[in-house]
């Protein structure tokens, strides 16, 4: 199955968009595919899984709990560790894949 992930969200004025992929593509990892107006943001959480960041579209500033933080552009990957808290935000509409292993 081809998918062309850029295109399954879409962008909404002030909000944050999502799609889960686990489903249509028959897997238990989740896979989501998030569209993020500029500005917009999700506060810090933590994943029991390693978690998988690709942007797509845009950039994107992750602060990590030890107050790291990372700018992210098109095609760049990030690995966040299992446990491990963190904050996004969209510093110009971005699209991004987040998958937990």
């Amino acid at each position: 199955m081809k998918l062309n992930l850029p295109e399954l969200v879409n962008y909404h004025n002030q909000q944050i968009a999502s799609r889960s992929l686990a489903k249509k593509l028959g897997i238990t990892a989740q896979m989501l595919v998030y569209a993020l107006d500029e500005g917009e943001s999700i506060s810090q959480e933590s994943s029991s899984q390693v978690k998988l960041i690709e942007v797509l579209e845009g950039d994107l500033a992750v602060e990590l709990a030890d107050n790291t933080k990372e700018t992210l552009s098109a095609l760049d990957l990030l690995t966040i560790p299992a446990g491990q808290k963190h904050g996004l935000m969209a510093l110009t509409r971005c699209k991004f894949l987040q998958l937990e292993l």
